[in-house]
């Protein structure tokens, strides 16, 4: 008895560890997708501030590749959801009239039924993606 215990917790861990796996690699490539579209006409495709628009911008683009090392080796994920989604004024995107990526994300979504939601979670994958990117 105690056997088939263990074999059955040891199948739903590696289970739940094989879907976790998955969902992450998953998310890795909708974050870069999304990150494409949205963030590297200015910080670049490797996320170094160096996107074809960046030059003509009137603030130097920031290298996105180093916000852990320059956060003490931890990674500001809700920093960086929060500049992302507008929550947090980021001087290089703008006087406050300009569109913010979360009020395009609802925008884009108006269809959606969780359109907070999805926003919230496209938001979250970009930042997720960003943790991937740092040197």
């Amino acid at each position: 008895m105690k056997r088939r215990i263990f074999f059955g917790v040891s199948a739903t861990c590696a289970g739940l560890l094989y879907f976790q796996l998955s969902s992450r690699a998953e998310n890795v490539d909708s974050g870069r997708t999304l990150y494409l579209k949205y963030c590297s006409s200015c910080h670049g495709k490797d996320g170094r501030g160096e996107g074809p628009v960046s030059p003509s911008l009137k603030v130097k683009v920031p290298d996105l590749t180093t916000l852990k090392k320059n956060n003490k080796g931890v990674f500001p994920l809700s920093r960086v959801m929060s500049s992302v989604d507008g929550s947090q004024s980021v001087r290089a995107h703008g006087e406050p009239s300009m569109p913010i990526w979360g009020e395009v994300f609802k925008k884009e979504l108006k269809e959606e039924k969780y359109r907070e939601l999805t926003t919230l979670h496209e938001t979250r994958t970009i930042a997720e993606y960003l943790a991937t990117l740092q040197r």
